[in-house]
């Protein structure tokens, strides 16, 4: 009789301790919400984005590690340890400012990496950053994203996979004049890649989210 109720209270430990718990929290930037960051529960396919106010509400574990990134900013990892809100402050990454020069009508900013120093002109860092391909909307409720490209292209190739590198889909488009849909409907709600080869070469990958 003992036996069986030390096995019992082994198995109930066990069951808490796998037990889901509900994670909300706010991602953001010196008290400047981020918009659509990914939140990420580590080594899963289980991924949200946050909304306007930076927020977001998701499923884990105690113990479960949570991977939180935004384009432009350094990527954060959170042991979770209670259901209490979770604020999460990401720094800008990329590149230190250090000294601006001016060349006739051109501004020139100055970066530094360990490995050294470089110059980029303004002009390029903000055409680098209006011409990424982007998915709309991005989370998506239903599944269903707009994808546009900075260019055109004979032949786009999509593949489509979930977190874990499994390919799903794979589509080709020709000689399109309008934004390509990208269906992921029929899929559960979760994190997706989107890979992307236009022309025989291949683009940035795109973080498609189903909310």
């Amino acid at each position: 009789m003992k036996k069986s109720t030390l096995v019992l209270i082994a198995l109930s430990l066990s069951f808490f301790a796998s037990a889901q718990i509900s994670i909300t929290g706010t991602v953001a930037n010196d008290s400047i919400p981020l918009e659509s960051a990914s939140v990420i529960i580590k080594n899963s396919t289980k991924g949200i984005a946050t909304n306007e106010k930076g927020e977001f509400k998701l499923e884990a574990k105690k113990g479960d590690t949570l991977v939180v990134s935004y384009l432009g900013y350094e990527t954060k990892e959170l042991v979770l340890n209670n259901t209490e809100e979770i604020g999460i402050n990401l720094e800008e990454d990329s590149f230190d400012e250090v000294v601006i020069v001016g060349y006739q009508n051109v501004t020139k900013t100055w970066y530094k990496r360990a490995c050294g120093g470089f110059s980029v002109e303004k002009s390029e860092l903000y055409n680098k950053s209006e011409k990424r391909n982007k998915l709309y909307p991005n989370p998506s409720s239903n599944g269903i994203f707009q994808l546009k490209l900075t260019e055109d292209y004979d032949e786009v190739i999509i593949s489509i996979a979930n977190s874990s590198g499994q390919m799903l889909k794979k589509t080709t488009h020709q000689k399109f004049g309008e934004n390509i849909i990208i269906d992921v409907s029929q899929f559960a709600a979760r994190l997706y890649i989107v890979s992307i080869i236009a022309d025989g070469k291949q683009l940035e990958s795109i973080k498609a989210i189903k909310s």
